[in-house]
């Protein structure tokens, strides 16, 4: 989004991510690998998927990278999660990233979405900015580090909660719409296709519940050469 691309520039400077990778050096021979899960209850319980691959979750359902996560439907204010599993082949292990959780974009006239940028530590490149939709940050979060090892560690964190985002944004219900924004071509990004099916098959509360400390249960995957 445009807003995305203003806010990257804005804050290369103090994530380094407006500095070539030869700045740092040559790529270190590793490899990271960043596999989300779903963003939605606390840690280890069964997330319910209530709309598969998608755009909009509106006929005609197109595909996109979008999937919707119920939340509970208690209310609104239920928390989202940025979680996942960390891999590097580097046998020291160690923090591999920063995340840093930033507003995209929000207001009363659009649909309020969270980012949490994840930086690589080694050139503070920006390498992948996981989306969350319909949902807001209480108050600004801190950067975290993220660790990484050869099987892959597991993060889940607390960054704010559901909204009622219905005013002028395409919305039903208390729930999180999880996406992702396309930052470098030097990323390999997979959708988790074949354990998750599209919108059009799978909508309406009707998809299924997932374990969202799964490693098997990603929905969404990044892979880079680190330093590259």
């Amino acid at each position: 989004m445009r807003w995305l691309a203003a806010a990257s520039m804005a804050l290369g400077l103090v994530f380094g991510v407006a500095f070539p990778a030869s700045v740092f050096g040559a790529p270190t021979g590793y490899t990271i690998v960043a596999s989300l899960t779903p963003p939605t209850l606390s840690s280890g319980s069964n997330a319910n998927l209530n709309c598969g691959w998608h755009v909009a979750c509106v006929n005609p359902y197109t595909n996109g990278v979008g999937l919707d996560w119920e939340d509970g439907n208690t209310g609104f204010g239920n928390p989202w999660y940025f979680r996942g599993f960390f891999a590097s082949n580097n046998p020291a292990g160690g923090v591999v990233a920063t995340g840093a959780p930033l507003v995209n974009q929000q207001g009363s006239d659009r649909c309020d979405i969270m980012t949490v940028w994840i930086i690589e530590k080694f050139n503070g490149v920006l390498r992948a900015a996981p989306t969350y939709t319909h949902v807001n940050m209480p108050q600004p979060q801190a950067q975290f580090g993220i660790l990484g090892s050869p099987l892959g560690t597991y993060i889940t964190r607390q960054i704010g909660g559901t909204i009622d985002d219905s005013l002028n944004c395409q919305f039903g219900g208390s729930h999180v719409h999880e996406g992702h924004s396309n930052v470098s071509g030097v990323v390999t990004t997979s959708r988790n296709t074949g354990l998750y099916p599209t919108g059009l098959v799978c909508h309406n509360n009707a998809c299924g519940t997932f374990t969202n400390n799964n490693p098997t249960k990603w929905t969404r995957r990044f892979t880079w050469l680190e330093g590259g």
